[in-house]
């Protein structure tokens, strides 16, 4: 799972690099940058931020519950500046494009890219909102955000099951401890019925009992 997230967000900056205008100074993850250094920001814009937002609560897709789906979450910042007013940083000028163009750019880079990942869906844009917009150090500068979005899908073990390495071999981790045998393959299931509820299953003895015995089917009623 984690592993999916981390290689969906190199794939997204991966994407920003290769696609790189000539406008552009920096692509990279979002690490506090605008809580920061001010004149750093102004010396990185134009410039692209990526900040993981994070996951939907997975969903099972089948009755055992081993396949879940969620909704992984990025939030693409673009930087912008202009000396001529706060609006040009955003639709931009004839030399630096603005937030706006920015975004647009992205847009063609990122939508409906799944990255040849797997159990990773297409990236599908969100909402976009206004992080910044004033006059820094006598510079008009924007910053906005959009939302970008991408189903997840994870398998999980059944239980009892053992993870395995890549030669085959057992790893020391999964639902059984480390060291355990592997559970036994069910050989029988016994089907126990009541008239009325008993007081303690473990005690009472049941009117009847089908087992069901895998591999003859058979069924041997007691």
């Amino acid at each position: 799972m984690f592993g999916q997230i981390a290689a969906l967000e190199s794939a997204i900056l991966n994407a920003l690099k290769d696609g790189k205008q000539p406008w552009l100074r920096f692509v990279g993850s979002y690490g506090g940058e605008l809580a920061g250094d001010w004149e750093a920001v102004i010396r990185a814009v134009p410039a692209y931020w990526l900040a993981f937002s994070g996951m939907t609560a997975p969903r099972p897709l089948n009755t055992a519950q081993t396949r879940l789906e969620a909704r992984l979450q990025f939030s693409l910042l673009a930087a912008s500046r202009s000396v001529a007013s706060e609006a040009a940083s955003r639709t931009g000028g004839s030399r630096q494009p603005g937030t706006y163009q920015m975004l647009a750019h992205a847009a063609r880079l990122l939508c409906m890219r799944d990255f040849g990942l797997d159990g990773v869906d297409f990236l599908r844009p969100g909402r976009i909102r206004t992080l910044f917009s004033a006059q820094v150090q006598g510079k008009a500068l924007s910053v906005l955000a959009q939302d970008w979005q991408a189903r997840m899908v994870c398998v999980l073990r059944e239980p009892g099951q053992r993870p395995l390495g890549p030669d085959g071999a057992d790893l020391p981790a999964g639902y059984l401890p480390p060291g355990a045998a592997p559970l036994p393959d069910m050989a029988a299931l016994d089907l126990r019925y009541w008239l009325k509820p008993p007081q303690d299953p473990e005690r009472d003895d049941p009117l009847l009992v089908d087992t069901v015995r895998f591999g003859s089917l058979n069924i041997f009623q007691e």
